[in-house]
């Protein structure tokens, strides 16, 4: 059926008009899909996907645009003659129609690259800075052959070693390569003599804690003396957060934080200033009525731990020579069968098993809460870390090579029922969920005493979520070292 379409003209960035092409936006959702796989692949097995089974790509491509253009044809101010809509208007109604015809997915490759070029515009970033899809090609390279050097690129070679009984040697394996990596990263911070500000940063659940313990340690060896500042006691208070209409607070912004005062105590700090630091009741979900006093002598870096700690706004004024900032993300390239085609395992979902253990250990958070929440934690660091990975001084690798068959052991009885979801008609969770479940049905469980630190050690970072790790879920403290 042709769709009678009312819209002529749209609104440029520059505020001009130009005529409305449709065509540019078939291009722009037919580039996201094949950077994963292609339309085809990413059609699910589900009631809500049969209008496109037995479709071409071109035929579902141009489905999708159709609903674009009936959503856009649908608000009346944007049939106004004289008020066009803007291009973020068009680019906000395809990625809506992209996640709500479950093509989750494809829609956050879009998000990504949207927002890479957005950072581009801002001269926020350089060209030679763009992330892309937010895959950094050339090093997952390096990791892709690593994991083939040890006969474990697959997720069948994966089963293999557990069931052969070598999984240890993985484990050990992993986690030398990481321990290697921080050393180099230790090095490219003791090449600069200028730091002042060191910034632990990633996505949700990438192994930040740990790292920062352990480069902090490899760092005080060398006279590197740290004082922390904890951001988590930035957060405004939590009625001031923005909930949805299932009672979910969205804190996965950097508008969470109170970004003005983190950036103002950070500069009167490296002047030598002492400032009054705010402390978070998380019980409450409110700042405490005092503060605490703080002050960076001139011989130590002030460190900072922080989902956002590439966000201009918290280091603004901060020269770039005076500021070291790792970004460390789970880039494990491991191939399995995901659908009708064989990819690597999203990165995400690593991350997705991590937080479901975290949470019910730490924050009294059931992994059903974590996944339906998990929307929200993608949706920020689709916007606001990930695109700007290669701002960082130094990327590390936090997934493990080993941890899938961990996760399993940790998570397997506890796994969410994905299937309600479906039934509220929340998308994101149901596919989300069949996928990740899906994936560990296919994973051979480790079967390991993870109360023995002789197998994985009490310092690995995997401990964070998985129990009995070394260092605290919730500060690093104050105090000097």
């Amino acid at each position: 059926m042709a769709i009678n379409n009312q819209i002529r003209k749209v609104t440029k960035r520059t505020r001009g008009f130009e005529d409305f092409d449709e065509n540019r936006i078939l291009q722009a959702i037919r580039r996201a899909a094949l950077d994963y796989g292609g339309f085809l692949v990413n059609v699910l097995d589900e009631t809500f996907h049969q209008i496109y089974q037995g479709k071409s790509e071109e035929q579902i491509a141009q489905m999708l645009v159709d609903d674009i253009i009936l959503c856009l044809n649908s608000h009346s101010e944007n049939l106004i003659p004289y008020h066009p809509p803007l291009v973020e208007r068009i680019q906000d109604i395809v990625e809506h129609v992209l996640y709500s015809r479950g093509f989750i997915e494809i829609a956050e490759v879009y998000h990504v690259f949207r927002s890479g070029r957005a950072l581009i515009r801002e001269k926020e970033i350089g060209e030679e800075q763009f992330a892309g899809n937010g895959f950094p090609r050339e090093f997952l390279g390096r990791l892709e052959l690593w994991n083939r050097e040890r006969n474990c690129a697959s997720l069948e070679e994966l089963n293999e070693i557990v069931l052969r009984g070598k999984l240890q040697d993985l484990i050990d394996a992993s986690i030398a390569e990481y321990e290697f990596a921080l050393d180099e990263a230790a090095r490219k911070f003791l090449s600069n003599p200028k730091v002042r500000v060191m910034v632990i940063t990633g996505p949700s659940s990438s192994g930040k804690t740990t790292t920062t313990h352990k480069l902090k340690e490899r760092l005080r060896r060398e006279g590197v003396r740290f004082k922390t500042l904890e951001l988590d006691n930035y957060f405004w208070d939590l009625q001031q957060h923005p909930r949805d209409a299932f009672g979910d607070y969205n804190y996965e912004i950097p508008e969470s934080l109170d970004l003005i005062s983190i950036n103002r105590h950070v500069l009167a700090l490296l002047e030598g200033e002492v400032v009054d630091v705010p402390v978070y009741n998380f019980k409450t979900g409110s700042r405490e009525s005092f503060t605490r006093k703080f002050r960076l002598n001139e011989d130590e870096v002030l460190l900072l731990d922080s989902l956002y700690g590439l966000f201009p706004a918290m280091l603004k004024g901060v020269a770039k020579e005076r500021r070291f900032q790792l970004y460390i993300e789970t880039l494990t390239p491991l191939e399995a069968e995901l659908g009708s085609q064989r990819r690597w395992i999203p990165f995400t979902d690593y991350r997705l098993l991590r937080r479901m253990l975290r949470d019910a250990e730490h924050r009294n958070s059931p992994p059903e809460q974590t996944l339906a929440h998990w929307h929200y934690v993608r949706k920020g660091e689709l916007n606001d870390i990930i695109p700007r990975i290669f701002v960082a001084d130094f990327i590390l690798n936090g997934g493990l090579l080993f941890e899938l068959p961990v996760l399993k052991q940790c998570i397997e009885d506890r796994f969410p029922d994905y299937q309600k979801y479906l039934d509220q008609r929340r998308l994101d969770p149901y596919i989300r969920g069949k996928r990740v479940k899906g994936i560990l049905d296919k994973v051979v469980a480790a079967n390991l005493d993870l109360g023995d630190y002789r197998i994985i050690p009490e310092d690995c970072h995997l401990r964070e979520f998985i129990g009995g790790g070394k260092y605290s879920q919730h500060g690093q403290g104050d105090t000097s070292e």
